[in-house]
């Protein structure tokens, strides 16, 4: 059985374990697409420039877009749930990488049913948004976010495997503080990157170099994550 078949077994497994998940995830994801709309309308300020906070919002939030909300996801700080997952698997006839495997298309899978329901509101609700309005502005600006959602879940994927619950939230917070030197940064230089993106979708929509560039690199990062993440879980004691 190749990797991605048994990889695809345990994707099965875990959503019928966990079958509120998708109900949980929906709720969520609304509540930010909704909070999103609101802090891109609201924010619309002088000289066609959005505050930074919109930019952080986007860059802090959108890599929660590869995730199920499920007991797991919950849990991971209290209960150490993620190296509890692997320790199980370790006993199991089953190859590790197909364990991780299972991880990336669930966030392929979750990137996609999250994706729709988030830039729908985003998009059906925001009043600033909408002056770009059209199918082609729609799917760039979301594949540009998405491609950039999946570089830094693959970091989020790479610290679930190999970092306890407590270092893994730490790590996260430290993502977090990124997203906000990051945000300073650009706001500093002037520019507003959430205005940056939707400008070239809107000139380029579907041949954005930024979009295909964004998925690019959001490729290779799930497929680095996947290789390192691979030969240092070996050497992980689970004990």
């Amino acid at each position: 059985m190749t990797i991605m078949k048994q990889a695809w077994m345990i994707t099965r497994q875990d959503f019928r374990k966990n079958p509120y998940a998708a109900l949980w995830t929906l709720l969520f994801i609304a509540y930010l697409g909704f909070t999103m709309s609101f802090a891109v309308s609201v924010q619309w300020g002088e000289h066609a420039a959005l505050s930074p906070v919109a930019d952080f919002i986007m860059l802090a939030l959108i890599p929660f877009l590869g995730f199920f909300y499920n007991r797991r996801a919950f849990k991971y700080l209290q209960e150490d749930s993620y190296t509890h997952m692997l320790a199980f698997f370790r006993t199991l006839p089953i190859p590790m990488k197909a364990v991780i495997m299972s991880r990336i298309q669930q966030a392929v899978l979750a990137f996609v049913a999250n994706s729709v329901i988030f830039f729908a509101l985003m998009f059906t609700l925001s009043g600033t948004l909408r002056i770009y309005a059209s199918t082609g502005f729609f799917v760039s600006f979301a594949l540009t976010w998405i491609g950039y959602g999946m570089l830094i879940q693959a970091i989020y994927i790479h610290l679930e495997f190999l970092k306890r619950g407590k270092e893994y939230f730490w790590l996260s917070i430290v993502v977090m503080i990124m997203c906000g030197i990051v945000t300073i940064i650009v706001r500093v230089c002037g520019a507003n990157l959430v205005l940056i993106t939707a400008s070239y979708s809107k000139e380029w929509m579907l041949l954005s170099p930024v979009m295909w560039g964004a998925l690019l690199v959001g490729a290779l990062g799930m497929f680095t994550s996947y290789r390192v993440t691979q030969r240092k879980l070996m050497k992980r004691d689970l004990t």
